[in-house]
């Protein structure tokens, strides 16, 4: 996947909701334009309690480009077992 997008650290393409578009581009060795764009949620935040020394935490979401939509209006499962609106979170405390 690092060739595809050489600006960002190993996106995953079904978090990427311009991944198609950026494949017309893949013949070009180095693109600064080349961003994927994802959409998500990011919080980094100090706690208040100690773990031992000073840390961040660090939450990440992100909606799965597959089956996006109102909630309303998609719903359930399509014929591939994608979930409609799935959004991966991620937890890092560094």
């Amino acid at each position: 996947m690092k060739e595809a997008y050489p600006n960002c650290d190993g996106p995953i393409s079904q978090y990427v909701f311009n991944h198609k578009l950026l494949s017309e581009f893949e013949g070009l060795e180095y693109s600064p334009f080349k961003v994927p764009c994802i959409f998500g949620f990011v919080h980094i935040s100090s706690p208040k309690f100690k773990i031992g020394a000073n840390c961040d935490f660090i939450l990440i979401g992100r909606k799965d480009c597959r089956r996006p939509g109102r909630r309303f209006i998609t719903r359930g499962l399509d014929l591939d077992g994608h979930a409609a609106n799935f959004v991966e979170t991620e937890q890092l405390i560094i």
